[in-house]
């Protein structure tokens, strides 16, 4: 022995008769000399050991009893079979369900994100886009460690200004599960994914769970509500609706209205402008804002709601409630939508972002007027009207203009962040959708 060997103990005579488990624990012990070991077992028989040190042995000794495997099988000594012990794992049992609800957007969607936890700390989750008229947008399944459901959520639209926040597992499942059916009734095409996500989405309740935010217990009186309801349009400064607007065809018909009433080359009378431009919004919020599309409204008003009790607390949410009830009593007659700031204020904060983006000007179209009896009328043709203003459409002086530019003014708008990053899919718009992003507008 030299200097650099172990001082490893002879092999001793207790362990000649070594099963296979026995021999693997001693050749990885390193109390006794491995490669001894194994040649005390090859003069003694004992094949079971060597077969086990040939197939899962490490190093000189696995080297070593392949060689005696060789010798003892020559001598006609057969290995009996390995007997392999199953590993029995337990089942990751489920010890907690949540579901968590991310405002709508622009379009009217709204991202449902539902989680599972397991007793192994893993936690499986499927995020949903959902647009109620539609059905659903997208699915997306993931797994990670629970600690990361935080981070993958705050990740779910990260320049919103708001985050999601907890909702009912029950009422989610029952939202999504009436999105599919609507998503049926269409006949179109169930998403990718939907299958995996089944286990998280089911049972969904067969009966419409209350809403999240009947049971925050928010309630106004009717003249409290109406009360509020007078200065709703400010509502439109908080992250959660910053970026609602009306749809464009809605803007062209209320702008189209307005140059009706205008000549080419013709000056109009001072205040013309601004006196067809009031009439002409309060009739496009009116017009826009049928029974249908409050009704929707409604929803994604208590959706909004959830996300404004978490970040601004129980008053701003207060202000969403008496909007709902303004939008709710709105009539054709009595009531009628323009009437509701907030409601009025998306067609006012679409016509600023339009002067904002035209330096200044609001480009009003004017149709063209066709020939009597083969006899032109005055001013028959088509033109553009242009209004010079400060930011205040209702200070606006007209000046001449060209005739193009009314859509390049909403397609130059910077499109709002759609992209999901929990999902990786884009919240397409929804035709029927009560609210439109800016870049929609164009």
């Amino acid at each position: 022995m030299t200097a650099h060997e172990p001082n490893r103990a002879p092999p001793a005579g207790q362990h000649l008769d070594a099963t296979a488990e026995e021999a693997l624990e001693l050749t990885r012990a390193g109390e006794t000399d491995p490669v001894s070991l194994v040649g005390a077992w090859i003069r003694h028989g004992n094949i079971g050991a060597i077969a086990a040190i040939a197939d899962d042995g490490v190093g000189a000794a696995r080297k070593a009893a392949r060689r005696g495997l060789n010798v003892l099988k020559a001598r006609g000594i057969v290995p009996p079979p390995r007997t392999h012990v199953a590993k029995v794992t337990t089942r990751d049992e489920v010890v907690g369900e949540e579901a968590h609800l991310l405002a709508p957007d622009s379009t009217g969607s709204v991202l449902l994100a539902l989680a599972r936890r397991g007793s192994s700390g893993r936690t499986t989750a499927t995020f949903v886009i959902v647009n109620d008229p539609v059905g659903v947008l997208h699915v997306n399944n993931e797994e990670f460690a629970h600690s990361k459901l935080k981070e993958r959520l705050d990740r779910a639209l990260p320049n919103a200004g708001y985050r999601p926040v907890p909702v009912p597992i029950p009422w989610a499942r029952w939202r999504i599960a009436q999105a599919l059916a609507r998503q049926a009734e269409r006949r179109a095409p169930e998403p990718l994914g939907l299958m995996t996500a089944r286990p998280l989405l089911e049972p969904a309740p067969s009966e419409a769970p209350d809403h999240p935010l009947d049971a925050e217990g928010l309630v106004l009186a009717p003249e409290d509500a109406t009360e509020r309801a007078k200065s709703s349009a400010r509502l439109h400064e908080l992250a959660e609706f910053r970026a609602w607007l009306p749809p464009k065809p809605a803007l062209d018909t209320l702008l189209l209205e307005v140059g009706k009433t205008l000549t080419p080359d013709e000056t109009p009378p001072e205040g013309h402008i601004q006196h067809e431009l009031e009439n002409q919004i309060q009739a496009a919020t009116d017009r826009y804002f049928s029974p249908q599309v409050r009704e929707q409204l409604v929803g994604l008003l208590k959706d909004a709601a959830l996300s404004v009790l978490a970040r601004e607390g129980e008053q701003a949410a207060l202000d969403v409630i008496a909007v709902i009830h303004a939008v709710e009593q709105a009539g054709l007659i009595t009531d009628p939508p323009h009437e509701v700031p907030f409601l009025r204020a998306f067609f006012d904060k679409a016509l600023a972002i339009m002067v904002a983006q035209n330096k200044g000007q609001l480009r009003i179209p004017i149709p063209q007027r066709l020939p009597i009896d083969g006899i032109p009328t005055a001013g028959a043709g088509e033109g553009q009207a242009a209004f010079e203003s400060g930011g205040d459409v209702n200070d606006a002086k007209a000046t001449p203009a060209g005739m193009e530019e009314l859509d390049a003014a909403w397609g130059d708008a910077a499109p709002s962040d759609q992209a999901d990053d929990a999902t990786g899919a884009a919240k397409t718009a929804a035709p029927a959708s009560p609210i439109a992003s800016e870049g929609d507008q164009g």
